[in-house]
């Protein structure tokens, strides 16, 4: 009777355990058009006010989910999944919710927190159209759209250089990752 016991305890807790680990007990897992369809949305949303970001102030999709996919792991990075932050962006001031990386927790900054993935996502374009680093990003845009009607993801990531410490292998990652989905078509998937 004992060892009839002890096996259908061990067999539960095998049970238990496979279920644990089989499947995504924090949700925290979804496949990558998933994040592109909530990235899509976010920027939706934002976007909807069409005074305030008429075409040519608009940032190509394909760049903020190519951006969003590479510095977050395609919403899976520890910094995503606890502090909603889908691009990296860093803050020095102690007084702005923010995760320290696991392999600097003495840096002098912190990946900053955001309430949710779009206020990383409206965060982010903030950035890009008011940090003077992007001062040229923003002329090219503009100059895209003038000349041609469109902007070009995959040629106004040039200006991004100023996001990462990588500078132009920043860059070059960032083209590969974006032609690479144009390749899958990725983004029409999305739509």
């Amino acid at each position: 009777m004992i060892q009839y016991r002890k096996y259908y305890m061990f067999r539960t807790l095998c049970l238990l355990a496979f279920t644990l680990f089989s499947f995504n007990v924090n949700a925290t897992e979804i496949t990558n058009h998933e994040f592109a369809k909530r990235i899509s949305k976010c920027v939706d949303s934002i976007y909807a006010d069409k005074e305030q970001y008429p075409k040519h102030k608009q940032i190509p999709i394909e760049l903020i989910i190519a951006q969003a996919a590479h510095e977050s792991a395609w919403g899976k990075s520890r910094f995503a999944v606890q502090g909603n932050a889908l691009f990296g962006v860093r803050t020095w001031d102690e007084n702005v919710p923010h995760l320290k990386a696991k392999g600097a927790p003495d840096a002098e900054w912190g990946v900053r927190v955001y309430r949710s993935w779009c206020d990383s996502v409206a965060d982010y374009i903030r950035i890009l159209e008011n940090h003077p680093a992007y001062e040229q990003f923003r002329e090219e845009m503009e100059f895209q759209y003038k000349t041609t009607g469109r902007i070009e993801a995959v040629t106004i990531v040039q200006y991004l250089e100023a996001w990462s410490e990588q500078g132009p292998k920043y860059i070059h990652l960032l083209q590969t990752i974006i032609l690479s989905l144009y390749d899958q078509d990725f983004f029409k998937k999305i739509s």
